[in-house]
């Protein structure tokens, strides 16, 4: 007898995610295995329009609305398509820095600001990362938040002008990328998953994977 393969899509156009997905996959349960499906897709919806005082909710409400709209594209009378995923993710990063939100930088000239201000003022760089799980043909979801710390050293400012020259801190929440090497030699202490600083809480999700897939288990085992 063959096992039942849980599929799972990431609703992100973010190579940074799609880089990670894969990891957070969970470890076979009895005879269920989860896969990543090959395909993804972009909940385009504006995000500056779902605002909070909470940041931590902030967080979660924005992945809630990727979510809408998601299972919303995801609807069977749209078509198959997609692949018919059996879960979906919905995930969105912002960063707490002092007592002030950051989000995706907006121009070069606000992305060098943020990447100046990290460690000369010594304050680290709070990530938090809502993420939803849900089953794409019942609609229920499971959710949480994710929180994780980046302590920085002083960035020179060559560097950080070869950072926005890059481009990648143009894509990423606070305007720093961790993973990049250029950065990587004036990072402080971390508290947290490198990879949820990155924009994907993997143990988190592996969580809410399992949560989600609670019955597709039941009627396997």
């Amino acid at each position: 007898m063959s096992g039942r393969v849980v599929s799972v899509m990431l609703g992100s156009s973010s190579k940074f995610k799609q880089g990670l997905a894969a990891q957070a996959m969970p470890d076979p349960v009895h005879t269920v295995s989860f896969n990543l499906h090959p395909k993804f897709v972009s909940p385009d919806i504006d995000e500056k329009a779902v605002r909070r005082a909470d940041p931590q909710e902030m967080v979660l409400a924005i992945a809630q609305a990727k979510m809408d709209k998601l299972l919303e594209l995801l609807d069977p009378k749209n078509g198959d398509s997609l692949g018919n995923p059996d879960l979906v993710i919905a995930a969105d990063e912002i960063i707490l820095f002092g007592d002030t939100v950051r989000e995706k930088p907006e121009d070069e000239k606000q992305a060098k600001e943020f990447l100046q201000s990290y460690g000369k003022e010594k304050v680290p760089a709070i990530c938090l990362n809502g993420v939803v799980v849900a089953n794409v043909k019942s609609g229920v979801r499971s959710f949480g938040v994710d929180k994780s710390v980046q302590y920085f050293e002083c960035v020179p400012d060559d560097v950080v002008q070869k950072l926005i020259d890059k481009g990648d801190v143009m894509y990423c929440a606070g305007g720093f990328t961790v993973e990049d090497p250029l950065l990587e030699p004036y990072l402080g202490k971390r508290e947290g998953e490198i990879e949820a600083i990155q924009g994907m809480p993997i143990q988190l999700t592996k969580q809410l994977i399992l949560e989600r897939s609670q019955e597709i288990i039941k009627q396997a085992s």
